[in-house]
């Protein structure tokens, strides 16, 4: 345990924690502010998408780089570099600029996810991975509850720009962190331990042959799933203000109750993920999500989203875990950040389909129909899901 939970991870978890709260501020409310200055929905939904395919260059990028030369690089470009690029959207109303500064800040934000799940995947013990990965997803998903929580009543109080000069402060801060507690250490790509210790499984041959179907696999489930997380990121706030009539308060404490759900059943769920099996609990997951957004597409009312949010949360919270460790099971321990950061392309892919998607079906057909296409596409990646059964049970391969 000593070898895992080190200084150097605690200082990486802390960086990551508050680049997380500094996004998580921005996020319930930003589809707001864009609506108060007369964006339409189907440049909204383009606008978030834009964001995602800064994500998608970034992510993979970030992730080879920091195992190539460590993480400092990467998490430099999600603290200090977010926190002016975050700035820039009080300074312009401008269509324009506002989608210029969406694609800059998808890239910086996008170093931070494959340093903390390629870090997780290289150090935890081989049979516990899904349980570690849900420990670090625990402690993210506590950040980002507390700063939905903090949006809203940021906005209510001071307006819309003072979230932004919070979101920038708590970004610096995170920055400023990194500077101090990592001043001495260089963490660069892991080595494979000489010696097993009692709490580690052994580690995954570097010569070992992989099986690049069930990687492919993963890769389109996670952007089916996040194809409905796109659409509720994005357009859960206009519909919750414009369809059931909530104050911004009330957006920001729906996004803070899905964290908290998430955050408190994401250990347990990736412990029984360990124990019964990562492939199982992910088609749960995701077939719970899926009923998840189908009840938000007939929500009339706050307690009756609440509710459809915290089903949600729950499938995300069955699925992450599960999903993340069985993709680390798959790959050398050299290779964490990078595969990690492949990886995070694919969900971020799901996301751009489902923001650009979601603003042209709100448009044409209303807010129903658009969450119901989200409901489908996450119940679709169960049944892709189930492919993986299939090459467990047929092939019995090394994954």
């Amino acid at each position: 345990m000593k070898r895992i939970v080190s200084s150097e991870l605690v200082t990486v978890i802390t960086i990551l924690g508050l680049g997380t709260i500094a996004q998580s501020i921005l996020q319930p409310i930003l589809p707001l502010y864009l609506t108060s200055i007369g964006v339409v929905p189907t440049v909204l939904g383009l606008m978030f998408s834009v964001a995602m395919v800064g994500m998608v260059i970034g992510e993979g990028s970030w992730g080879w780089i920091a195992d190539k030369v460590g993480v400092k690089i990467p998490l430099s470009a999600g603290t200090f570099v977010c926190a002016p690029v975050v700035f820039c959207f009080v300074l312009t109303q401008q269509i324009p600029a506002i989608f210029l500064i969406f694609l800059i800040w998808g890239i910086a934000r996008s170093a931070l996810p494959p340093v903390g799940r390629g870090y997780i995947g290289a150090t935890a013990p081989q049979l516990k991975k899904a349980t570690f990965m849900a420990i670090y997803s625990t402690i993210l998903a506590g950040s980002r509850s507390l700063g939905a929580l903090m949006s809203g009543f940021v906005v209510d109080t001071w307006g819309y720009h003072r979230a932004f000069f919070i979101s920038c402060g708590v970004a610096v801060l995170g920055g400023i962190v990194m500077v101090i507690g990592l001043r001495k250490t260089r963490l660069v790509k892991p080595k494979p331990p000489a010696v097993s210790s009692p709490l580690t499984d052994e580690p995954p041959s570097p010569d070992r042959v992989y099986s690049y179907r069930p990687l492919a696999l993963q890769c389109a489930i996670a952007a089916l799933l996040f194809l409905g997380l796109g659409i509720s990121i994005t357009f859960l706030p206009l519909l919750a203000t414009q369809v059931v009539g909530l104050a911004a308060t009330e957006v920001g404490i729906l996004f803070t109750i899905r964290g908290l759900v998430t955050m408190v059943l994401l250990l347990p769920l990736g412990m029984l993920a360990d124990r019964k099996g990562k492939r199982v609990l992910m088609i749960l997951g995701l077939l719970v999500s899926a009923s998840g957004l189908a009840g938000v597409a007939f929500a009339e009312s706050f307690s009756w989203l609440i509710v459809c949010i915290v089903i949600h949360g729950l499938g995300m919270a069955m699925f992450s875990p599960a999903a993340v460790a069985l993709l680390s099971d798959a790959v050398p321990l050299h290779r964490q950040n990078t595969a990690m950061g492949i990886y995070g392309v694919c969900e971020d892919i799901g996301v751009i389909v489902g923001s650009a998607l979601g603003g042209f079906v709100w448009t044409a057909s209303g807010p129903q129909p658009t969450f119901l296409i989200g409901a489908m596409a996450t119940g679709l990646g169960a049944a892709v899901c189930l492919g993986l059964l299939r090459d467990k049970a047929s092939k019995n391969p090394p994954y």
